[in-house]
Formats: C-alpha cells, structure tokens, sequence
C-alpha cells in the first residue's frame, strides 16, 4: 500500500481541494483508496460525504477499532475516514487529540497503517492541517512520499521554504525518510508576471512541478459536495490530476 501526505504548514493554498481530487482520481484508475481527513477542520469530510457515525478522533483515542470509522464515499473505490468539522472556537476528538496526546504516541499512524494495509487498500491519503507540529511528524513517520502544495505567490514560496527547513529537520530526528519530490502549483495563472518567475524557478529545481490552474469549478464542486472530476473541470486541469497520479503511483 502506497502511503502519501498531502501537506505544508501554509493554509488557503488548496491542500484539501488537491487531496480529494488526487485520491478521486487514484481511485477513478481501478485502485482501492483511503482518504484520512487529518485536519481538525473537516473539509475533506464534508466536501465528500453527508453523515457518519465515527470519526478520525475516536480512532486515535482507541475508543473504537479503525475499520468502523471508514465509509464509502460516492466515488467508487474511494473511502474515507472523515472528521467532524469545526469552527475555530469549538473543539472535537481530533483536535484534543492533538493538543494533548500527540506528542506521547509518535507511531499510532505506523500501527494503523499496519491494520489498513490488511483490508486491502493500495493507496492511502493523509489530508493535513496548515500545521507542523508532534500530530504532523507521527503522520510523517508512516507514509512513503510527502507532496506539498503552494500557490504561485511570494508568501507561499516562503512557506515552501520553512516546510522543506521543518521537514529535513524532522527527518533526521526521526530517522525517517519519506520522498519530496513533487510540488503541486495550485491556482496558476500565466498572465502574472510574478507567477511565471516562481514557476519557472521551481522547475530549474530537483522537485517534479504539476501545474493546476484556475478553475472555478473548484469552488463550485466544493460547494455541491462533488469531487473536481464529478463536477467537470477544464481538460488541462483533468490532465493535471492524471500527471500528479502518474507521479505517486
């Protein structure tokens, strides 16, 4: 089972909308996929299904066994184990579970890896929040490739820079190494001047670059709980998707 986390410690810069999307698109190809909604806020949960009954929280809490907390979704082959999503000022299983136990279970991700590889998943997705603290480095300590994404601005480049600092540094305290080697460009645009000169300096680098550009049915598809690939999208942007899944697989 092929591991990989959707993540970087910037948020607005599309990490849910590139999760859902890559994992829709994995599991469009035949493969059995796990989608594990990783950030306190929910959106993948609420962007791909209406109700359930157990949540990423209860799971790390041992309150239940991670097998009940996983449901279909309305795309074939993809599942998802969803959290309850949240304002900023409320709080839930995952996000105490963070706050509080995060720091004392570094491999709880390792071990549930173990048990999802058995039901016979051949892929699974973290979906992470714009953090990187103890919660993050135990997710990284269980996947085999990491993915960051950014938008074709200055403060995301910033960010891209921090997260690579924070990632090496995780990596050699752990011990761990997971791949870098794909950065997803989100919400490109050509006409500006700035968004080129980045573009064209990212991929003078060692990452392998995947444009995705503006497309309003991103939001849209957001809206009416669809996945980018049921909404309909651009072809360029379809495309797109087909290069990232080529790249992971």
């Amino acid at each position: 089972m092929k591991k990989i986390v959707i993540a970087i410690q910037k948020g607005g810069v599309g990490k849910t909308t590139i999760s859902v999307s890559l994992a829709a698109q994995l599991a469009l190809s035949g493969k059995k996929v796990l989608l594990i909604d990783a950030d306190s806020q929910g959106n993948a949960t609420s962007n791909l299904v209406e109700t359930f009954e157990y949540d990423l929280g209860e799971v790390l809490f041992g309150k239940i066994e991670v097998e009940k907390s996983i449901v279909p979704t309305s795309v074939e082959n993809l599942f998802l184990i969803p959290t309850q999503a949240i304002s900023e000022n409320e709080t839930n299983g995952l996000k105490l579970y963070r706050s509080t136990q995060a720091v004392r279970e570094p491999f709880i991700f390792v071990d549930l890896m173990s048990v999802i590889e058995s039901l016979g998943f051949d892929y699974c997705i973290f979906d992470t929040s714009p953090a990187f603290d103890a919660f993050e480095e135990n997710i990284l300590q269980a996947v085999d490739e990491v993915v960051a994404v950014v938008k074709a601005d200055g403060y995301s480049q910033d960010g891209l820079q921090i997260f690579r600092n924070n990632l090496k540094d995780c990596q050699k305290r752990k011990h761990i190494s997971p791949k870098f080697q794909t950065i997803v460009l989100n919400e490109v645009n050509h006409s500006y001047k700035l968004a080129n000169e980045i573009i064209d300096a990212l991929k003078t680098s060692e990452f392998n670059i995947v444009e995705i550009p503006q497309d309003q049915n991103f939001k849209s598809a957001t809206i009416v709980r669809k996945t980018i690939q049921q909404q309909g999208a651009k072809t360029n942007t379809l495309e797109s998707f087909k290069t990232l899944a080529d790249l992971v697989k």
